[in-house]
């Protein structure tokens, strides 16, 4: 498939393939271009089951202790307490799941156990023995606690070698020069325990970003080795879908090596998955402690993490919505992983595009916005727009609106208010020649604040103080306010909680509802099912499959790889 990059993370205890910054050696067996594709169900991003099956060391032995435990943990910033006796077990052999909502407490948890954070009280047990928080570097290194964060904390103008090794080089014992001959088969080894062979001497710029997640993995092991604790705090937000269930591979064969893993995760599906157990927060306080995941369901951690259910599956019902007269046209639209794209968006509809890596879905949301370079023309309503060259305002003033990704770099001035920042686009426009007029903003702000619920609802507060939930709400009122003739998103709910989840997507069809044409691209099956009327596959920058509603997440995952296995192989 054109553009398409194979996982770098083995589904099965097999070799990997050989890859530009591999070393094969004879008898690899690396698959080349012509090798067969894995069937699609070898391929799920998660199984949707409402239950997941036991796993290895799922069923503890008689009187094991934890590997490491918190205990009785709190913490408050100023008078807001958001930990309130937090105890949290971890086991040998085990993935544990840590969910809640934002603003739970399970971020503020990780930073206190990674020593970020000073708690006011608690301590971590390990061994027998308890440790006062915070934990030092060195204490963490001792207790064989590593962590792999969402953006993975990798220097990407650094060679893979010095990632790994960053803090623990072997010396002469003469010379004290650093063996960069034993740096290289330490980093092997560690990669050698994922089935990796990628080279040490590689730039970590140049790999993709499943070979980047098996580097930070192998750093961590560095420092936990077998027997050890292994955080994943929200890790596979960084990884396209098509990794995923290699990654999840490597997770359980690290836990059936003997490692104590946590998991914390905004994706319900992936824990169901994932996990032997969750603890689940909810206002900073212990909702249920590791019950086990196959025993639970979904809808049951939803309703632990909000009190209630949120069934986002009856968005359709819920928010009807009748399609119109056209009112976004794309008509060759041409990128560098996009080809001649024809695409047609009515008022009154959501529709949604997804795919694979190198499909062209993630890019398109910025080539019509005139973010990034593109050719061929968008049409809104009656005006039309040449991308050669196009300005983003010309098609800001045609009535698009872009909701990108990235809320934090580029939706959103993190360190200005809340009002100013939901009211920026329209302060030359709505304000007096010789100053900036207030009424009018705390008029937008308040409206936003009732229609999506954001908490807390003060316009003074800087952007950085809110959850990430409540950012992402306020970069979607941001643009819902001027009442957009075509609303473009990108991944709208990327780690946000189930109730942010909820009240972004009810929008969004409210949206559609109110006449607006709705464009979504994603790779979150669920969302896509939930609130999309029509789903449309791409692959090698153009439309391979569509889906109509009612759809499942299942027949969304099955299409995008259905799509993916029949055009492999085939010449661009």
């Amino acid at each position: 498939m054109v553009g398409h990059t194979r996982t770098a993370f083995p589904p099965g205890p097999r070799l990997l393939p050989c890859s530009p910054h591999s070393r094969c050696s004879p008898g690899h067996t690396g698959a080349g271009s012509g090798s067969p594709v894995p069937p699609p169900e070898a391929r799920s991003q998660v199984p949707t089951t409402s239950s997941a099956p036991v796993r290895p060391g799922a069923e503890r032995a008689p009187g094991a202790g934890p590997a490491l435990a918190l205990v009785s943990v709190s913490k408050s910033f100023g008078p807001a307490r958001v930990l309130d006796d937090v105890s949290l077990e971890l086991h040998a052999g085990e993935v544990h799941g840590l969910v809640g909502q934002n603003g739970s407490g399970k971020s503020t948890l990780i930073k206190v156990l990674s020593g970020l954070h000073r708690a006011d009280a608690g301590s971590a047990v390990s061994g027998g023995e308890s440790h006062p928080l915070p934990l030092s570097v060195a204490q963490l290194d001792a207790l064989g606690v590593a962590f792999v964060h969402q953006d993975l904390g990798l220097v990407e103008n650094q060679t893979v070698l010095d990632n790994v090794r960053v803090g623990r080089y072997q010396r002469g014992r003469f010379s004290r020069r650093v063996r960069r001959d034993l740096e290289a088969q330490a980093v092997a080894a560690s990669l050698a325990r994922l089935r990796s062979d990628i080279d040490p001497h590689a730039l970590v710029a140049t790999l993709p970003p499943a070979d980047r997640a098996l580097v930070a993995i192998a750093r961590a092991l560095q420092n936990s080795g077998d027997g050890g604790v292994l955080v994943f705090d929200e890790a596979t937000q960084s990884l396209p879908r098509e990794v995923l269930t290699g990654f999840y591979a490597t997770v359980r064969e690290l836990a059936a090596a003997g490692s104590a893993v946590l998991l914390v995760s905004h994706q319900l599906d992936e824990v169901i998955a994932l996990t032997d157990r969750v603890t689940v927060l909810k206002d900073g306080r212990v909702a249920a402690a590791g019950i086990p995941t196959a025993r639970t369901s979904r809808r049951e951690i939803t309703r632990l993490m909000l009190g209630a259910d949120a069934d986002t599956q009856a968005l359709h019902d819920a928010v009807p919505t009748r399609p119109g007269a056209a009112v976004l046209e794309l008509r060759g639209v041409t990128s560098p992983t996009l080809h001649g794209l024809d695409l047609t968006v009515h008022a009154g509809e959501v529709v949604g595009v997804t795919g694979t890596t190198g499909s062209g879905h993630d890019e398109l949301p910025y080539v019509l916005a005139g973010v990034s370079p593109g050719r061929g023309s968008v049409r809104v309503g009656d005006q039309q727009v040449e991308l050669t060259g196009a300005d983003p305002r010309a098609l800001l003033d045609a009535g698009l609106a872009l909701v990108p990704q990235d809320r934090a770099q580029q939706g959103l001035a993190v360190t200005m208010t809340a009002q100013d920042n939901l009211c920026l686009p329209r302060v030359r426009a709505r304000s007096g020649p010789w100053r900036v007029t207030r009424d009018w903003q705390r008029d937008e702000f308040a409206w936003v604040v009732e229609r999506l619920g954001i908490t807390p609802p003060q316009g003074d507060l800087p952007v950085a103080a809110l959850s990430g939930g409540n950012q992402q709400k306020l970069l979607l009122g941001k643009w819902l306010v001027a009442g957009p003739r075509v609303l473009v998103l990108h991944e709208p709910t990327q780690a946000v909680d189930v109730g942010a989840r909820r009240d972004i997507l009810r929008t969004v069809r409210e949206a559609a509802a109110a006449g607006a044409a709705v464009l979504v691209s994603s790779i979150d099956n669920e969302d896509l099912a939930s609130v999309c009327d029509r789903v449309l596959v791409l692959d090698g920058g153009a439309v391979a499959g569509e889906l109509r509603a009612p759809l499942t997440a299942d027949q969304v995952l099955d299409a995008v790889f259905r799509s993916e296995t029949t055009t492999e192989g085939q010449p661009a």
